[in-house]
């Protein structure tokens, strides 16, 4: 449910969301109640989030943003992505694929800044999900074309065949091949790095090795959520199948999905080295799954999990004013 594609959506606009959408059935001026539904969330995005959201919005419409390009699958559908290096060189030997959160924001509003801290020579290529536009905010909804798309298989098969080609038309192979997970985006890259032998690398911001039921259900426990999963989950089972109906953000159908999808299979697969990276106050997934993780790989005898848990640190890998995506990076560098 984020907002941006290492952020988390605010309860108070998922309740702004619901009011604007009861204005709009009172109202038969469909265009000009629009425009009044995006002012009040223009305003209330100011209250919420301050100048985060308006640096990124600004971000997107400046010269420092990525410029986009179209990737067209086999089956004819296309995405938009961001490539640019972290040096002067136009060759390198490590190529970094980045795949986002949930929700359909554009990676364009974070890039390139995201990866600051970043000292190695690479190649970085970053992949919106189908149907996200270039300068989406995902502000007004994702739209119908999105919500079906938007599933673990087609995330999977998108990102697989966006990297074989990348690196079918490299001028060189690279000698590393790092896949960069952020939220929701760690489904799809452990997946992938479990089914492509040319990955070397695989780095996680925000995940662990809970099911999202158990994630949920912890942070209720730990009273950094509202959710109540159950009640939720009684709605959501008795049409699993829907992309009409919502439940905190996400159709039915998404929710049905990834709730009980456990990711430890797919984890422990895994013999590249993996770098983790989780805030101890992440409200959205709790830091007692990745130490779950973290865990069971010790109990199975695996050394390639580096799990770095920061301190007072939120989803976004931020202390109040204080930034540890940089300090990620660059162990990121060090590893390579």
């Amino acid at each position: 449910m984020q907002i941006h594609p290492d952020g988390k959506m605010h309860r108070s606009f998922v309740a702004l969301l619901f009011a604007a959408g009861d204005l709009r059935v009172m109202c038969k001026r469909k265009k000009n109640m629009m425009k009044i539904t995006r002012l009040i969330v223009a305003a209330v995005i100011v209250v919420i989030s301050g100048c985060t959201s308006i640096g990124r919005y600004a971000h997107m419409h400046s010269d420092n943003a990525p410029s986009p390009n179209t990737y067209q699958y086999q089956d004819g559908g296309t995405s938009i992505y961001y490539t640019f290096t972290t040096s002067n060189s136009a060759i390198t030997d490590t190529f970094i694929f980045f795949y986002g959160g949930s929700g359909c924001p554009s990676w364009k509003s974070v890039m390139p800044g995201y990866v600051d801290g970043l000292s190695a020579s690479a190649r970085v290529f970053v992949l919106n999900k189908r149907f996200v536009s270039d300068k989406s905010t995902g502000m007004f909804g994702c739209g119908n074309k999105f919500h079906k798309a938007n599933n673990m298989k087609q995330w999977a098969s998108d990102y697989s065949e966006f990297i074989s080609a990348k690196l079918r038309i490299a001028k060189l192979p690279p000698k590393n091949v790092v896949l960069v997970g952020v939220s929701e985006g760690a489904i799809t890259a452990v997946k992938v790095a479990g089914k492509m032998p040319e990955i070397s690398h695989i780095a996680i911001i925000g995940d662990g090795g809970y099911s999202m039921r158990k994630s949920l259900t912890t942070l209720h426990q730990n009273g950094k959520t509202i959710f109540d999963v159950e009640a939720g989950w009684k709605k959501i089972e008795r049409n699993p199948q829907s992309i009409d109906d919502s439940w905190y953000g996400s159709p039915y159908r998404w929710w049905f999905e990834i709730m009980d999808y456990d990711p430890m299979p797919d984890y422990m697969k895994l013999n590249i080295p993996i770098l983790l990276g989780i805030g101890e106050k992440d409200s959205s997934v709790p830091v007692e799954s990745a130490n779950y993780l973290a865990s069971e790989y010790k109990e199975a005898g695996k050394t390639n999990l580096t799990l770095k848990v920061y301190k007072g640190a939120n989803h976004l890998l931020n202390d109040g004013n204080k930034s540890y995506r940089s300090e990620f990076f660059k162990l990121l560098s060090q590893m390579l």
